[in-house]
């Protein structure tokens, strides 16, 4: 099994996005943080879901590379590659940070507003709201690491 992949906090986005794009029929998207501060992209589509680990690097000598700020980053750029409204954005960036204050591990979770199949294609169930849908899902464990910007780090 190989490991995570590495990249920096700006190049987690990328790669997110570029999953995005090679993915037309994506339904869901999962950023899951793991204690220790890798980051599982999971895109989940009708034939077959892919999944990749990201370990955050520093972007220079003096760059940081905290994992939290990496998945905030690529969450911000979401609202271009989904497309999702700012509001479900900051929802979930709020949802985010503070399931990291609670010294919990955070996943931003987005799926595609439910449909039901008609003659004329699919059609939404939601009309008249985004096309898709941001939460943050919570998991056990601790999501702090030495690499946390002091943003991020735990208050101790």
């Amino acid at each position: 099994m190989f490991g995570p992949k590495k990249v920096t906090k700006h190049g987690l986005a990328a790669a997110m996005a570029a999953g995005i794009a090679a993915r037309r029929d994506l339904t869901h998207l999962y950023l899951m943080y793991e204690a220790g501060g890798t980051v599982t992209v999971k895109w989940e589509a009708p034939r077959g879901d892919r999944r990749q680990r990201f370990r955050i690097t520093p972007d220079g000598p003096d760059g940081d590379a905290c994992p939290h700020c990496a998945v905030l980053i690529a969450v911000e750029r979401l609202g271009v590659a989904l497309p999702l409204d700012d509001e479900r954005i900051d929802r979930v960036t709020r949802e985010y940070e503070s399931t990291v204050q609670r010294g919990m591990l955070p996943c931003p979770a987005f799926g595609r507003s439910p449909s039901v199949d008609t003659p004329f294609g699919p059609m939404a169930l939601m009309l008249g709201g985004p096309a898709w849908m941001a939460e943050c899902h919570v998991g056990y464990g601790d999501p702090h690491t030495m690499a946390d910007c002091a943003d991020h780090r735990a208050a101790r």
